[in-house]
């Protein structure tokens, strides 16, 4: 509770934030705007999708600064060297701080989502289980890039390694691994397809993008081709629950891992 409470002060406090919170309520209140123009039987669907295409721009680059910066600020202040003198283990205090992080930063933007939903509502045909589905995808989103920042804190010694490695890993989730899936495209066949599919639901973003598309309605996975068929394999919370387990996991190791600052301790 300590942890939680401390992390929520110290991310209220600072500007971070609440510009991040302020860019998403913005740019998400055009988006509704515009929806009303949209088919009234798919037009709130549509609007959650368009949401979504956003988030993926802006999400994963605020949840890796205000995570990486929350863990990089205890090693600057040596209160993690304070806590780990006393009675904490190195992953104990990792593991406490991801815990305050994520509750923190993923009520902050849920809440946000919270309320426009009342704007959703007076202007749009409001479907409750549609909203829930698309929260469920926000929560898991933070939850992955919150553990990403988490580990980029813990690796980097100072802040313009942060900055650099934060606007880096953003480019490279965001642009360059869906320019790398083009280039390998045309080496797909019907043989490898499958591999290709593991490597693609892999990604979060895609995965997440493929549950909401289908938990809303926009995507159909009944009247396949062969090929649709045997890419997606398995329904598509299974690829969710792969994600969610792996990744936080992967970059909670690795923060222990690396916890002296890119220094790899035996």
């Amino acid at each position: 509770m300590m942890y939680i409470w401390k992390e929520f002060l110290e991310q209220t406090r600072g500007k971070g934030l609440w510009f991040g919170l302020g860019m998403l309520m913005i740019t998400s209140i055009f988006l509704i705007a515009e929806a009303r123009q949209f088919p009234a039987d798919l037009g709130f669907e549509a609007l959650l999708l368009s949401i979504f295409d956003m988030n993926i721009y802006l999400i994963p680059l605020f949840a890796m600064f205000l995570a990486s910066f929350s863990i990089f600020q205890e090693k600057e202040l040596k209160t993690s060297m304070i806590l780990l003198t006393k009675k904490e283990s190195t992953f104990t205090l990792i593991f406490k701080k991801s815990i305050a992080i994520q509750l923190v930063i993923v009520t902050a933007f849920v809440s946000a989502y919270f309320v426009l939903a009342l704007f959703m509502k007076a202007f749009l045909a409001f479907h409750l289980m549609s909203f829930l589905h698309f929260i469920i995808v926000i929560m898991i989103f933070l939850f992955i890039f919150n553990q990403v920042g988490l580990f980029l804190g813990v690796a980097c010694n100072t802040k313009m390694q942060l900055v650099g490695a934060n606007i880096l890993t953003w480019f490279f989730i965001v642009f360059l691994t869906d320019l790398m899936f083009l280039y390998f495209l045309p080496a797909v066949t019907f043989d490898n397809l499958r591999i290709f599919s593991w490597i693609y639901f892999l990604d979060p973003i895609h995965t997440l993008r493929f549950y909401l598309e289908t938990n809303l309605g926009l995507f159909s996975l009944s009247h396949m081709s062969r090929l649709m068929e045997k890419f997606v394999f398995m329904d598509s919370w299974i690829f969710l629950l792969i994600n969610v387990v792996l990744w936080p996991s992967l970059f909670l190791g690795l923060s222990t891992l690396f916890r002296n600052g890119g220094t790899v301790d035996d």
